[in-house]
């Protein structure tokens, strides 16, 4: 038998070699969450989902609407336009009532002020004061409504009852603004019956350049002129003085009577 000589590579060792180990092998890597990921995740979907769920159980689904006045319906119509264009003012615990009412206010001219109440779990409840329609206002071809302060709140109904003033500057007027004054609107609306029971019937109310002229049209054939500063009670006054000094008289106007200054008054 022949003996085989093995050669080694590298350094040489003497005597018996330890065999060699086997190479240890690394434990592969986890590429997946770990537990404290996991339950982080978990947290975070029944947090997203249980916030779902409330603001849905209290969504808006009922509006109710009180007003003083006539047109509720419409109100009503506006504020589940409003609650139903934003998810947060459909909801009744993200609801803004200060921005909801500023929007109806924007909506709709003739609200002067709303109060905004929850109803727990689904509704809303909103009282509204409405403006009083007050006088017309025309102005060019159209007609206007104003309230008490004067504001155009919409235009004036056909066959509306009230009285109109014309506007011989045909200045524009936009609805929601400011037309003329709270003290004009108070003096055409206390003038008008008290005229009426002072035997003289209106036919036409027209100003030219300036609110504190008023140039009233009667069936008695001419016209008076009043100041609109002044108070209504006064100027009646001084027409009912007049109309004694020209029974007196016998004398008739033609033309008109001016009662715009104080304790005198002129004729034609």
């Amino acid at each position: 038998m022949s003996e085989r000589r093995v050669r080694t590579v590298g350094r040489q060792s003497w005597g018996r070699g330890e065999p060699l180990g086997r190479p240890m092998r690394r434990a592969p890597r986890r590429t997946g969450p770990n537990l404290v990921q996991t339950r982080l995740l978990l947290l975070v979907v029944l947090v997203l989902g249980g916030g779902f769920l409330v603001l849905n159980f209290f969504k808006i689904s009922k509006v109710t609407v009180s007003t003083n006045n006539k047109g509720g319906e419409q109100v009503q119509g506006e504020v589940e336009k409003l609650t139903h264009e934003s998810w947060s003012q459909g909801n009744l615990l993200t609801l803004d009532e200060g921005e909801l009412v500023s929007k109806l206010q924007q909506e709709d001219p003739r609200i002067r002020s709303a109060v905004v109440l929850r109803n727990w779990p689904h509704g809303l409840k909103v009282s509204v004061v409405l403006k009083q329609p007050s006088m017309g206002w025309s102005s060019g071809d159209q007609r206007y409504l104003l309230d008490s302060d004067g504001t155009a709140i919409g235009m004036l109904p056909a066959g509306s009852p009230l009285s109109v003033v014309n506007d011989g500057s045909n200045l524009p007027v936009a609805v929601g603004r400011q037309v003329v004054g709270q003290r004009f609107v108070a003096f055409v609306t206390a003038l008008v019956p008290a005229l009426k029971a002072a035997g003289y019937q209106p036919t036409s109310l027209d100003i030219k350049d300036t609110t504190f002229d008023l140039t009233v049209s009667t069936n008695k054939g001419y016209k008076l002129i009043f100041d609109t500063s002044r108070p209504v009670v006064d100027e009646l006054n001084d027409l009912k003085s007049l109309q004694s000094l020209l029974a007196s008289q016998k004398r008739v106007p033609t033309q008109y009577l001016d009662l715009r200054i104080a304790g005198r008054a002129y004729y034609r």
